[in-house]
């Protein structure tokens, strides 16, 4: 493999480690949609058609996971009273 396969590869991975160190669940899951991307394109060029599906399987849930905590941020911030 290249320079540039290997490189995505270790993104997707580097994401991917990085989401079990996080605490918080917004850098999460903004870690998982990366980590999903970067694999979903290593999959592709490797061929790996399991890696594939589930990346894409894993893409969409994360994402709207990330969508549900800005808007559930978004619902509480304007809930809070402004002092």
């Amino acid at each position: 493999m290249d320079f540039w396969t290997e490189t995505i590869g270790f993104l997707g991975s580097g994401f991917a480690v990085l989401t079990y160190w996080m605490r918080e669940m917004l850098p999460l899951r903004v870690a998982a949609v990366l980590s999903c991307l970067f694999f979903i394109a290593y999959a592709a060029i490797i061929g790996s058609l399991p890696l594939l599906m589930m990346e894409t399987i894993l893409l969409p849930i994360n994402a709207y996971r990330l969508l549900e905590l800005r808007r559930d941020k978004a619902t509480v911030q304007i809930a809070q009273p402004r002092s």
